[in-house]
């Protein structure tokens, strides 16, 4: 178990909940010299967004560097939890930061963040850009970090507002502590427009695609958090599946359906409509603050999202030569296309290139006939697929009318990504796979 004790220039009293509820707080501040001993052990992984070098962080380096006795009044500071925190003597706590889901730097990351690498540039003159880059030079230089500063403590005068969240004493407080600091949480951080994504990771809708994905994929889960793939291009994909099973009843009723046009041009839609799904009491059960999966049918058809992935990955570098095959005439020369640059498989499930750097909006209706192949099993309460997109022959799909249908709306992928005669058309062409 990680054990801090803070001093706090402040108060260190418990201020307790007026509402009986059973997680009380300390309002007060810390000196840079214990903030620093405070980063060495705690972490933002409980916060929804990861900070990084912006205005924000700009703007507090102005004040820190022309105005830092002003930063106690026009700073909200730093926001901690704790699931243990001890007073002591002279105005200390003792703190533990081992459960990273539920304990740490809950909001003020920027703060934190900000406040850091003021530090490192300061005793260092080095410019540090990411929160990891940062977390790393802490813990390899923290010796040499403390040090340094002892030598220079005069260039660092601010104080930083503190705020600590942690249950109170009372039986059943650990566990109230748990159903709720992730709804503190976000509700903190909705000061800066959370993102629908980032505010369903944080309690937990997504960790079942994550458990399934993370080690194939580089998702990018978590606001300001490194990566390539956009979180809701991931997770508007799999709500093909759910879809699937809304239209067959398979879904509680009180969750609205979803449009499968919206996978192409209503992402924000998907997120909405994934996450309703998550957070239904009859597909996933709430335990301390997070959502956990247990509807078997909806556990098979996010399982299909690999899939899903590899087969967009496929139909984007093979579409260009599956419309030469449909129909005559040279898909590089429509005016939309760019022939002059290779496209890169989107999810990078493959090495392999396409010809043409094109709108998804060309064959988003396909991927999303891929409910075709979809078949839903009764006697186990599972969706499997009656063929295997990620295996299957490409050239075995006749896009003669899906082309015929494209030179109608004149080659415009907007009109082709939101035409609904495209899904249908699409739909049927997998389902004639099966006969």
């Amino acid at each position: 178990m990680s054990n801090l004790i803070l001093k706090l220039e402040h108060s260190n009293i418990f201020q307790q909940s007026l509402e009986d509820c059973k997680i009380q707080k300390i309002l007060s501040s810390i000196s840079p010299s214990t903030f620093i001993k405070l980063l060495k052990e705690a972490d933002n992984k409980v916060n929804p967004r990861i900070a990084t070098v912006n205005k924000i962080t700009k703007s507090i380096h102005e004040t820190l560097e022309t105005s830092p006795e002003l930063f106690w009044f026009k700073s909200k500071g730093i926001l901690l939890s704790t699931e243990t925190c001890e007073l002591l003597d002279r105005n200390r706590v003792r703190l533990t930061f081992a459960n990273t889901d539920y304990e740490g730097i809950m909001d003020g990351g920027h703060n934190t963040f900000a406040i850091a690498i003021f530090i490192i540039e300061k005793l260092f003159d080095k410019k540090i850009k990411s929160w990891d880059d940062c977390k790393d030079f802490w813990s390899d230089h923290y010796e040499e970090i403390v040090e340094k500063f002892e030598e220079n403590k005069d260039k660092f005068h601010f104080t930083i507002p503190v705020e600590i969240l942690t249950p109170n004493s009372e039986n059943g407080s650990i566990e109230e502590f748990y159903d709720y600091i992730s709804e503190i949480c976000s509700a903190r951080n909705n000061n800066v427009q959370l993102k629908e994504t980032a505010k369903g990771n944080q309690v937990g809708y997504y960790d079942f695609l994550k458990e399934k994905l993370d080690l194939k994929y580089d998702i990018i889960w978590k606001t300001g958090d490194n990566g390539v793939i956009k979180s809701e291009d991931v997770i508007s994909l799999s709500t093909l599946g759910l879809i699937f099973l809304k239209e067959r009843d398979k879904l509680p009723s009180d969750i609205k359906t979803l449009n499968k046009i919206s996978i192409y041009s209503q992402k924000g839609k998907c997120v909405d409509f994934f996450n309703d799904v998550m957070s239904n009491s009859e597909v996933s059960k709430e335990d301390k603050g997070k959502f956990v999966l247990t509807s078997k049918n909806v556990m098979s058809v996010l399982n299909m999202t690999d899939d899903i992935l590899h087969f967009f990955d496929r139909l984007f570098i093979e579409f260009p030569n599956l419309y030469h095959r449909a129909a005559p005439g040279k898909f590089g020369r429509i005016s939309s296309v760019d022939n002059k640059k290779k496209g890169k498989a989107p999810f990078g499930t493959t090495k392999n290139s396409c010809d043409y750097q094109y709108s998804f909006g060309f064959f988003y209706p396909i991927i999303c006939g891929l409910t075709g192949l979809m078949e839903y099993d009764d006697n186990k309460d599972e969706v499997y697929w009656k063929i295997n997109p990620k295996n299957l022959d490409l050239n075995r799909l006749d896009l003669s009318q899906y082309v015929e249908l494209i030179k109608i709306v004149n080659f415009d992928p907007q009109k082709i990504g939101k035409g609904i005669v495209f899904y249908n058309e699409a739909e049927s062409i997998f389902q004639k796979l099966n006969n």
